[in-house]
């Protein structure tokens, strides 16, 4: 199963049971798939960037997951519906983990081939001395 990386911001004017209860809502639908919570991030209350619903502030909250793809679309519509949930953004961890190595393969080569260009110069300027 492949590993999904969720972000919540939660109301800060929300009670804590319903913010707890709209969480345990979140984690049912990923149990209920099949799926399993790995980690769990929870950084508390923080100033966020810009206003969101005439609010400065809210809780953030982030999840590492494992699950099929399939329940997607029930744990998007919970988190458009549920009101205590301001933003959230779900991340294919695995999709920008093969990107992230394929760039870094690309930077890789890159500088190899600067580092050959490099020595090829050296080489060169070494032998044209030496005639």
């Amino acid at each position: 199963m492949p590993l999904y990386e969720l972000g919540i911001i939660v109301d800060p004017e929300v009670p804590p049971e319903d913010e707890t209860q709209a969480l345990d809502r979140l984690e049912k639908i990923i149990t209920d798939a099949e799926g399993s919570v790995v980690d769990r991030d929870t950084w508390g209350r923080r100033q966020l960037a810009y206003p969101i619903r005439k609010k400065n502030y809210g809780v953030y909250h982030f999840w590492k997951f494992e699950s099929p793809g399939t329940i997607m679309t029930d744990l998007n519509f919970e988190l458009r519906t549920n009101d205590a949930i301001m933003r959230s953004l779900i991340l294919n961890l695995d999709r920008e983990l093969r990107r992230k190595r394929k760039m870094d393969a690309k930077i890789a080569a890159r500088t190899a081939r600067k580092a050959a260009k490099a020595e090829a110069a050296a080489a060169a300027a070494a032998e044209s001395e030496e005639s």
